[in-house]
């Protein structure tokens, strides 16, 4: 109660530590992670300067080590650490994420600056019950055996991602498996059953909006990213800009993976969000959805491009693809599994959309659902949103994705609305409705002007 101090020391086991100091309001205040490489390392002189001033009501301490570079362990006292990280990360959702801008000479040094800058933040995800499931998974026998082949089959396809994930894995002292796991999630946890069933309750939420006057009277997209609270404090932004071999390209990046996976956009004006899909089966083999969404927006001049890019064969699994052209004034939603693909254009004389990653328009080619729909019979975001009246404006957008059927409190890690016509984009966080009266964007960028210079 009521703490206050100077500086902070802090002695521990020889080894890795993250180390978390909650405040009052259960916020996650500061983190850090650092490999302490001798026994009883002195913590005071990294804690001294921002701990000068600090008054930190109710504040509770969490020092956590050796577990987290160490993965599944059997003995019961790490398995217990490692319950207790997570439970500490249930308390509340970290600072506002950051952006990284990153200029490199190469794809590998893009990833190794990445790493280092998001080191703690990937640290903190890796440590956590979903990624330690699926790094247990690809251990086995069955996910051995198609960790491989997906590694295979992208690494070949996509080699300039496969040396930036390098050097994320180099950046973070992460093993390069365990990045690849973070970059290939949807591919691998929908081989997963239990943890297919989970990805079932969490969801994404997009809704398109025309103005009666048509795209030339004005136009908008929102979506809401959700996902689970282990995720909420590790999120952040990325540009990658002035990279020779890659087109200047930005977004929401989850620890360790390339941008393109979550919403995404270029300097051409494209921008994209991803609603997870949920199909009956997929494939152990194939292309995954970040790398390909990665290679369709980043470059891509217009929606036709980025459609080009979207449809080739050979996915693994599926997804459902947002995309907006602010300079072309056009729409798409683009839906995809496996070899096949549906593209709807949101036309004018449609007025609005919305999609809440249940296959709407693509099915199987004997005419049967990709997905199962008792899934989604409890979910009420369809219902609600038909059940009121059209969007046409970036503020109906932002109503439609505040309202309580939609925007989930704890699931929805951040919302994005872009104003077509204007081209700004507006992103809120850590657990606020954007419709709320004291809801302030986290960020407002002009995506006309978001890349500086080209070199």
């Amino acid at each position: 109660k009521n703490i206050r101090f100077k500086f902070l020391r802090v002695c521990v086991p020889r080894g890795p530590i993250l180390l978390m100091i909650f405040s009052e309001n259960r916020s996650l205040w500061y983190m850090r992670f650092e490999d302490t490489g001798s026994e009883g390392h002195n913590r005071g002189s990294v804690c001294q300067a921002w701990c000068r001033r600090a008054v930190l009501p109710g504040a509770l301490l969490l020092v956590l080590g050796s577990l987290l570079l160490v993965g599944l362990s059997p003995q019961p006292e790490l398995r217990a650490l490692r319950e207790a990280q997570e439970g500490a990360l249930l308390l509340g959702a970290t600072d506002p994420p950051p952006l990284f801008r990153i200029s490199a000479s190469s794809p590998y040094e893009a990833g190794l600056q990445h790493g280092k800058l998001a080191r703690e933040r990937i640290a903190g995800w890796f440590a956590g019950a979903e990624m330690q499931s699926v790094i247990a998974w690809v251990a086995t026998a069955e996910g051995s055996r198609a960790f491989a082949k997906l590694k295979q089959d992208n690494s070949g396809e996509f080699p300039e991602y496969s040396e930036e994930l390098r050097g994320i894995a180099d950046g973070s002292g992460f093993p390069l498996d365990h990045v690849w796991c973070a970059n290939m999630l949807n591919e691998l946890e929908s081989l997963m059953a239990d943890a297919k069933r989970a990805r079932m309750k969490e969801h994404c939420s997009d809704v398109y909006a025309i103005s009666s006057a048509g795209y030339a009277g004005g136009f908008a997209h929102g979506h809401n990213d959700d996902w689970s609270d282990g995720v909420k404090p590790f999120w952040y932004f990325v540009s990658y800009e002035n990279i020779p071999g890659y087109d200047d390209c930005a977004g929401v990046a989850y620890p360790a993976t390339t941008i393109g996976w979550a919403p995404t956009w270029n300097r051409h004006g494209l921008f994209s969000t991803q609603n997870s899909m949920v199909p009956r089966t997929s494939r152990p083999r194939g292309l995954a959805a970040a790398f390909v969404q990665r290679r369709a927006v980043c470059p891509a001049r217009n929606l036709d491009h980025v459609v080009d890019l979207l449809t080739v064969r050979g996915w693994s699994d599926g997804a459902s693809m947002n995309v907006v052209d602010l300079k072309g004034k056009r729409m798409a939603n683009v839906e995809l599994w496996e070899d096949r693909h549906s593209v709807l254009e949101v036309t004018e004389s449609m007025g609005n959309y919305s999609h809440f990653n249940e296959y709407k328009h693509l099915l199987q080619a004997n005419g049967k659902t990709i997905d199962d729909p008792r899934t989604f019979q409890h979910d009420p975001r369809q219902a609600r949103v038909d059940g009121l009246p059209p969007p046409r404006s970036a503020v109906d957008v932002m109503a439609r994705l505040s309202d309580s059927k939609v925007f989930n409190p704890h699931g929805t890690i951040t919302t994005l609305i872009i104003n077509g016509t204007t081209g700004r984009l507006d992103v809120w966080c850590c657990g606020v409705p954007p419709s709320s009266a004291a809801a302030s964007p986290l960020h407002s960028w002009d995506l006309f002007n978001f890349f500086g210079p080209r070199a």
